[in-house]
C-alpha cells in the first residue's frame, strides 16, 4: 500500500526537467521499472494474504490494479494543469512493465516447479 501511495505522490507532482539523467526516453524506463515494481509487490500481497488466492487470480488482480492505477495517475495530470501532462506513451511504458512482471513471476513459478521436482 505504501508503494501505491509512493507511485501516485510521485507522478501527480511537478518536477524540474532540468534535473536529472539525460537519456533519450528515460523516463519511460522509469515508468517500466516502476510499474514492474508495482505489479510484483500487488502480486506478493494477493498470493500471501491470509486467503491465499491461486497463482493465477493473483496475477490478474496485480494486472488490473497497475494497469488501472496507471491510466488514473495519467488521468489526473491531463486534469491538473499545475502537474504533469499525461500521455498515452507513459501507459503503454506502464504495461510493459506489468507484462515484464507477469514473465517474471512466470519463469519464478517454472524455477519453483522445476526445483520442487527434484
Amino acid at each position: 500500500m505504501a508503494y501505491t501511495i509512493f507511485v501516485f505522490v510521485a507522478s501527480l507532482i511537478k518536477i524540474n526537467k532540468h534535473v536529472g539523467i539525460k537519456i533519450s526516453h528515460f523516463d519511460k524506463l522509469v515508468h517500466i521499472g516502476i510499474y514492474f515494481i508495482f505489479t510484483i509487490l500487488w502480486f506478493m500481497y494477493f498470493i500471501n494474504r491470509k486467503y491465499k488466492q491461486p497463482l493465477k487470480v493473483s496475477v490478474l488482480k496485480a494486472i488490473g490494479l497497475a494497469f488501472v492505477v496507471g491510466v488514473i495517475i495519467e488521468f489526473l495530470q491531463e486534469l491538473n494543469p499545475n502537474a504533469r501532462s499525461g500521455d498515452v506513451k507513459d501507459v503503454i511504458a506502464n504495461t510493459i512493465g506489468i507484462l515484464i512482471a507477469v514473465l517474471f513471476v512466470r519463469q519464478i513459478k517454472k524455477y519453483h516447479t522445476l526445483n520442487s521436482t527434484k
